[in-house]
């Protein structure tokens, strides 16, 4: 009889243990099947730093007054060089503006012709893009004007421009610029001149 009892209870204590082992384990299962993680967020873009030194060319169409009176428009060219610091919030920068060679047909009641003109640009923008590989500014800086008896002139060149990088060094741009210079040649002549411009240049 006593053995009998003991055989039952051994048996009824295995079973248990059988049971609690089985819930374990499906209590295991459950918890990895609850801990699975959820897929990452796909990474942000890579923001673009507009620090450091470029160079380029462009064209552009203005239309230019000498003493108040329309003198026609031209197509000139030019090339531009420049260095710009990247503040985060801010892109300050410096540029040289160079454009040699006459304005179209512009001249001068003495007889004198435009012979090139440079401007020393600051600019100062803000990124347009969430990636910020597209730069909007304001240009503002001095200006000469030299004529064909090789007299110079000052003035001043105000602007707004756009830039886009289209790799990591190569970018396309456009803008508008007007400049003013006064006492050109002897004769004390004034110019305006508006014009409108497209060029693309190299970061290095």
């Amino acid at each position: 009889m006593m053995k009998t009892m003991t055989t039952s209870a051994l048996a009824i204590l295995l079973a248990s243990g059988a049971m609690a082992g089985s819930q374990t384990k499906a209590g295991d299962f459950m918890d990895d099947v609850v801990a699975t993680p959820e897929p990452a967020a796909p990474a942000a873009a890579p923001r673009f730093n507009w620090t450091g030194a470029y160079a380029g060319a462009g064209v552009g169409y203005g239309r230019m007054s000498i003493r108040g009176e329309d003198s026609g428009d031209a197509i000139a060219g030019g090339a531009f060089a420049g260095y710009r610091m990247d503040m985060d919030s801010t892109v300050l920068g410096a540029e040289l503006v160079v454009s040699p060679g006459t304005f179209g047909t512009a001249r001068f009641a003495n007889g004198d012709r435009i012979r090139g003109a440079a401007s020393l640009m600051l600019s100062a923008g803000i990124p347009l893009t969430e990636d910020r590989r597209t730069l909007g500014y304001v240009t503002a800086g001095p200006s000469v004007l030299s004529t064909s008896d090789s007299e110079y002139s000052l003035g001043a060149t105000v602007g707004l421009g756009v830039d886009h990088m289209l790799t990591e060094q190569l970018f396309v741009r456009g803008g508008v610029n007007y400049t003013a210079i006064n006492d050109v040649t002897d004769d004390d002549y004034r110019t305006r001149t508006t014009a409108a411009t497209v060029g693309v240049g190299f970061r290095f």
